[in-house]
């Protein structure tokens, strides 16, 4: 469950095996521990919009948290912060 909505652009870190292993948000860098979950949604196809990529994550910056990534159209998104 999001317990705050975020929706600001976040850098993500990619490891060589193409898997996010960290996210940089607000000038602070989180290590991903763990994929929860993720799926994908479709975009606006009509308007040019690509698949939605949903992640769902556990993150270290000082204390463990988990929040939810979004990719689209190239870009990255702190899409939320789970509860």
């Amino acid at each position: 469950m999001i317990t705050k909505w975020i929706n600001e652009p976040i850098v993500v870190h990619i490891n060589k095996d193409a898997v996010p292993a960290a996210f940089i948000w607000r000038r602070r860098l989180y290590r991903i521990t763990d994929i929860i979950n993720w799926w994908r949604v479709p975009g606006a196809w009509w308007n040019g919009e690509d698949i939605k990529l949903f992640l769902q994550v556990a993150a270290v910056h000082k204390n463990l948290g988990y929040y939810e990534l979004r990719s689209s159209d190239g870009e990255w998104f702190l899409h939320g912060v789970l509860d």
